[in-house]
């Protein structure tokens, strides 16, 4: 029995009923089934009338949800602006932006819960499912939108108590007045981020039309960025507090390290200063030269007298161990116990921490805070030329460049303390890089800080990803000398495979440009240590064996050391080491090596060769500016960045 004409018409509806719907129209593929299943009996016409208010419907909704949409992208580009150019009045553009943005989502969800129509369709039992879940996906789009405009605003509110410019003198807003203040509007946004989340989680991403799920996918990832930006927060302010002196007055020992003249911590420890920090104000409340904690030092068979726990024995024999010779330790932890137990006794206040920064730290900081007037030298340093300017008066013997650098000290902690708080982000992010090339390094009394400041990668532990596979190689210049400011060292690692054990052959090589009389030791006479995994094989060398014995090697690890000699004048010198591990492949098929860098060393160039034992070789070549892991696989070798220092402020503006 043939179709009659009007199911003919009925089965075309239902064809493109089902056309509709795979289309994934935010509301008119749903709405059209409904109105299908609904007046299936209806003429013709009635579905194309009832069609065009379903368009108008979907349009109107879409238009808004635009415009919404683009509101919220305008207030995220005049907060960043505002961030970057510290300009008030684009936090005012911002805040009118995120405010026109909540309207619009309002006014899209108020459409959708006031339309007659859709409150028909889901009542419509064939098809209420499909039109509800179309409401509830407009309606957490819409939510989810207020939600994110309410923590702009917010954060536009935070933004301008940062960029707030601070009272005149010791006595004006700092960092530690602004966190207070902020406080309680960051509970505000937190809250308003997480309803946001609750509300995307409300919507069902495959009802969106494909071109918007990228947009709504993007919103949710900010979302959760930004919660977790906020947590990262959470865990740093108490630490800020208690670093700052929220918690009462805190003294702090600075080691003003000397790379020039390179340690294992860093460099020769030239000269030092304390420094209180109290109610979020940085004072210098002393500074002098580092022998001034070390003299007089007694003599061998005098009560007090301590060997050198080192090699350095050998060249010094009969001078005690003391302050200026303590970081001898690969770790830092290591090297500020020690510090604290020789300066301690000499010091008035309790010391809370110590800090060791090298002449690359003052040039960064020095970048932030500008030119700074050396008070009673008729000096001014800045970022360029404060390294060339210490060295170079250091080579020559003047007399007063000690005198300089505990100078400085003083305006340039008043300079830091007194920086407005929009300016922290920007420091903090310099202190970070400057602890993951290895220049800053600190340490804590408080368990609580010293557990952040691990965390956080500021603590110059070794291996601080515990790979399995590890090395780092540590120089002490015992040569009485600045040799480092112009030598130049490189490294050759070749890697090769065989079958269950990976070979490691590590070169070192030195070339000494040092001019001959420029010093009165032009010669670079240095203790080489090798440090790997405990579970390797004990490295082998070339070096000269010492005499007397180094600090043992850290929990998890092994040690090679030797004395290396490489005269002046364009002379080379060469460390070859060779060791084995285990070959351990994760389980994405690859093995890593984690190559540490030391503290106060440069940027020294790296060549790796990879032989996967099959007849495949790899070269891949990069530098030690920071630590490096390099990554191998049958297909090739990587080198990239080690642990990152991710100190952070939370951001003021989406990314």
């Amino acid at each position: 029995m043939g179709r009659s004409k009007g199911a003919d018409k009925l089965a075309r509806v239902r064809s493109t009923r089902h056309r509709r719907w795979r289309s994934h129209k935010l509301l008119a593929a749903g709405i059209a089934v409904a109105i299908v299943a609904g007046v299936g009996g209806t003429t013709y016409f009635g579905y194309v009338n009832l069609k065009g208010r379903v368009d108008r419907l979907q349009a109107q909704l879409t238009t808004t949800l635009q415009a919404a949409q683009r509101e919220l992208e305008a207030g995220k580009v005049s907060l960043q602006a505002a961030n970057t150019k510290h300009d008030t009045t684009l936090i005012a553009d911002a805040v009118a932006h995120f405010a026109a943005a909540k309207t619009q989502f309002q006014a899209a969800g108020q459409t959708a819960d006031n339309s007659k129509l859709l409150r028909y369709l889901e009542d419509v039992p064939a098809v209420g499912g499909l039109a509800r879940s179309r409401h509830v996906a407009i309606s957490g789009i819409a939510d989810m939108g207020i939600a994110i405009s309410d923590a702009g605003k917010g954060l536009a509110d935070l933004d301008a108590l940062l960029i707030k410019p601070p009272a005149s003198g010791q006595g004006g807003r700092n960092l530690l007045t602004v966190l207070g203040e902020a406080k309680t509007g960051l509970v505000t946004i937190r809250a308003d981020l997480e309803r946001a989340q609750h509300a995307a989680a409300q919507v069902d991403v495959s009802v969106l039309p494909d071109g918007q799920q990228p947009t709504f996918t993007k919103a949710v990832s900010t979302i959760a960025s930004a919660l977790s930006g906020l947590a990262e927060f959470d865990r740093l302010v108490p630490v800020l507090e208690e670093v700052l002196g929220g918690n009462g007055a805190r003294t702090y020992l600075v080691e003003q390290v000397n790379p020039a003249e390179l340690r294992a911590g860093g460099g020769f420890i030239g000269t030092y200063s304390l420094v209180r920090a109290d109610k979020g104000t940085l004072t210098v409340i002393g500074s002098g030269d580092a022998y001034g904690l070390a003299d007089p030092r007694p003599l061998p068979g005098q009560q007090g007298f301590i060997p050198q726990p080192s090699p350095y024995r050998e060249v010094i024999p009969d001078i005690s161990w003391s302050f200026v010779d303590s970081n001898i330790y690969p770790d830092f932890p290591s090297n500020a116990k020690a510090a604290l137990d020789f300066a301690q006794p000499r010091i008035g206040p309790k010391i809370d921490a110590v800090i060791a920064m090298d002449y690359y730290t003052v040039a960064k900081m020095l970048e932030v805070t500008g030119p700074l007037a050396v008070p009673g030298y008729g000096l001014t340093v800045d970022a360029g030329s404060f390294i060339s300017e210490m060295v170079q008066r250091e080579i020559a013997h003047d007399p007063f460049y000690k005198s300089i650098l505990s100078a400085l000290a003083g305006p340039l902690m008043q300079r830091i303390s007194s920086l407005p708080p929009d300016r922290w982000p920007t420091l903090i992010a310099a202190f970070n890089t400057l602890a993951a090339q290895r220049h800053l390094q600190a340490f804590f009394i408080n368990i609580t800080v010293e557990q952040e400041i691990n965390r956080v990668g500021w603590s110059g532990t070794v291996n601080p990803t515990r790979e399995q596979d590890y090395l780092m190689e540590v120089e002490d210049n015992y040569s009485g000398n600045k040799v480092n400011y112009l030598l130049s060292r490189s490294y050759d690692l070749v890697l090769t495979r065989a079958g269950r054990l990976l070979h490691h052959k590590l070169t070192v090589a030195w070339v000494n440009p040092t001019p001959e009389g420029s010093y009165d030791r032009t010669y670079y006479h240095a203790d080489v240590r090798l440090f790997v995994d405990a579970l390797a094989t004990v490295p082998v060398s070339n070096l000269k064996r010492v005499v007397y014995a180094n600090p043992a090697p850290p929990l998890g690890t092994k040690m090679s050391d030797g004395w290396i000699l490489v005269d002046c004048c364009g002379s080379q010198g060469q460390a070859v080491f060779e060791w084995d591990t285990v070959w351990a492949v994760s389980n994405r098929g690859f093995g890593r090596i984690y190559w540490q860098k030391q503290p106060g060393s440069g940027i020294d160039k790296i060549d790796v060769t990879w032989n996967d034992g099959s007849g495949h070789i790899y070269k891949v070549q990069g530098d030690l500016g920071q630590d490096r892991t390099i990554t191998l696989t049958p297909s090739g070798a990587a080198l990239a960045a080690g642990q990152p220092a991710q100190a952070t402020l939370p951001s003021l503006s989406f990314d």
